[in-house]
């Protein structure tokens, strides 16, 4: 998913962060641009797929379940062809 040293790095702070003040933490990821778009939008529409929980997720279903959002990062990959763009969410649960 991250291909720079730097993306692994960042997001691996950013969970060290989270991790100080909560008991579980995951990341989550949207559904990358297709070749043709910009970065879509980020709305309560958006859904998510998260590690270690099943389907796909939008906001107000992750906080009924306990979750909470504790960073909202955009990101984007090439895979050797365009570069595509999505979120990436930080949960946890305290």
């Amino acid at each position: 998913m991250f291909r720079t040293a730097a993306g692994v790095l960042g997001i691996a702070g950013v969970l060290a962060a989270a991790g100080a003040h909560a008991a579980e933490g995951r990341v989550c990821t949207s559904a990358p641009s297709t070749p043709r778009e910009t970065m879509k939008a980020f709305d309560a529409a958006t859904t998510f797929t998260c590690e270690g929980l099943d389907g796909a997720h939008q906001i107000s279903g992750l906080y009924k379940q306990g979750w909470t959002v504790a960073h909202v990062l955009p990101a984007s990959r090439s895979d050797d062809g365009p570069i595509r763009t999505y979120w990436v969410l930080v949960i946890e649960k305290r």
